[in-house]
C-alpha cells in the first residue's frame, strides 16, 4: 500500500515538473519574437514618418513656389504649383490656401483660340504653332489655351504655305480671344512692289471736249439772236417810213407786217437767249467724252403770233 502511494506521488510530481518546463519554453520563445521584431518594426516606422515630413515640405514649398510664379507673370506654372498643394495629401489649412490662390489665377489668366485659314476662305486645321520659339500646338482643335500675361509672337506652319507670324499681347483676364492667319493671300501684281518696281503712271483724265448738243444749241443760239437782229432793224425801218408817210392814218394792212416783224423778233431774242443758256448747262454736265446730241430745236405759229421750244436733255 505504501509502495503504491509512493509511485503515484512520483508521477504526480514527474507531470508538473513537465508542465512547468512547457510554460517557459514558450514564455522564453514569445520573448525572442518580440526581441527579434522591436528592431524591425522600428526600422520600418522611421522611414514612413520621415516619408510624412517630406511631403509635407513639399505641400509648402509647392504653395510658395505658386505665389512666387504668379507675381512673376507665370500664370500657366502658377497654376500647377498651386494645383500641386491642393491635394488630400497636404495640410488642411495649406490645401484651402492653394484651393483659393489656384480660382483666382484660373480668373485673370488669359485665353486664346488659334484659327487658320486659306485665302479663299476654306479652313485648316493641320497647323503647328509656336509661341515665343517653343511648341504650343500640333494642330488646331478650335480649344481655348491658357497663356501667361505679356507679348507672345506666334509661328503658325502648314504644309503647301510659307510660315505665318504675328505678335499678340495676352492681357490679364482676356478670355478666348481669336488669333486668326491667313495661307496663300494673292500674289501682288508683278512690278508694283519691291525696291526697285516702276508703278505705273497714273492714268491721265480724258481732255474735257465741248459736247455737240452743246455746239447745236449755241448754233440756234446765234441764228435765233441774227434772226432778233434783222427782224429788229428791219421792223425799225419800215415803222419809220411808214409813220413818215401815212402816220396817224395808216391802212392797218401796212401796219400788221411790221408789228409781226417786232413779234418774231421777241420771239427769237428768247429762242437765242434760252438755246445760249443750255449750251452753257449742257456743257457743265454732260461728262468729258459723251458726245451724244441731246437737244431739239422747233418753232411753230400760234394765233396770237409765233412760239419757239427748246428740249434738252442731259
Amino acid at each position: 500500500m505504501s509502495v503504491k502511494t509512493t509511485k503515484a506521488a512520483s508521477q504526480r510530481s514527474t507531470m508538473k515538473y513537465r508542465q512547468k518546463l512547457h510554460a517557459v519554453s514558450y514564455l522564453t520563445a514569445s520573448a525572442s519574437l518580440l526581441f527579434a521584431a522591436a528592431p524591425a518594426f522600428a526600422q520600418s516606422a522611421e522611414p514612413a514618418a520621415a516619408a510624412a515630413d517630406a511631403g509635407a515640405v513639399d505641400c509648402a514649398a509647392a504653395y510658395e513656389s505658386a505665389q512666387t510664379e504668379r507675381q512673376a507673370g507665370h500664370f500657366r506654372a502658377a497654376s500647377n504649383q498651386a494645383m500641386l498643394c491642393s491635394q488630400s495629401t497636404c495640410n488642411q489649412a495649406i490645401v484651402r490656401e492653394c484651393i483659393s490662390l489656384f480660382e483666382s489665377i484660373q480668373a485673370e489668366m488669359p485665353s486664346m483660340v488659334f484659327s487658320a485659314r486659306r485665302a479663299d476662305g476654306g479652313e485648316l486645321t493641320s497647323v503647328r504653332v509656336e509661341m515665343d520659339g517653343q511648341p504650343l500646338l500640333d494642330r488646331l482643335d478650335g480649344k481655348a489655351l491658357a497663356l501667361d500675361p505679356g507679348s507672345h509672337t506666334f509661328k503658325f506652319i502648314t504644309d503647301g504655305f510659307d510660315p505665318k507670324e504675328i505678335s499678340h499681347t495676352a492681357r490679364v483676364g482676356d478670355r478666348n480671344r481669336l488669333i486668326e492667319v491667313v495661307f496663300g493671300e494673292l500674289p501682288p501684281v508683278a512690278g508694283t512692289t519691291g525696291p526697285g518696281a516702276q508703278t505705273a503712271p497714273p492714268a491721265a483724265k480724258p481732255e474735257r471736249g465741248i459736247p455737240v448738243a452743246s455746239y447745236v444749241l449755241a448754233g440756234v443760239g446765234a441764228v435765233a439772236l441774227g434772226t432778233f437782229g434783222y427782224l429788229r432793224v428791219s421792223g425799225v425801218q419800215d415803222y419809220n417810213e411808214l409813220n413818215q408817210r401815212c402816220s396817224p392814218e395808216c391802212d392797218p394792212a401796212d401796219v400788221d407786217p411790221i408789228r409781226s416783224k417786232f413779234t418774231y423778233s421777241y420771239v427769237a431774242l428768247g429762242v437765242g437767249a434760252a438755246a445760249l443758256t443750255a449750251a452753257t448747262v449742257v456743257y457743265f454736265a454732260v461728262p468729258a467724252g459723251d458726245d451724244t446730241p441731246s437737244a431739239e430745236v422747233g418753232f411753230g405759229a400760234t394765233p396770237l403770233g409765233a412760239e419757239a421750244r427748246l428740249r434738252a436733255r442731259f
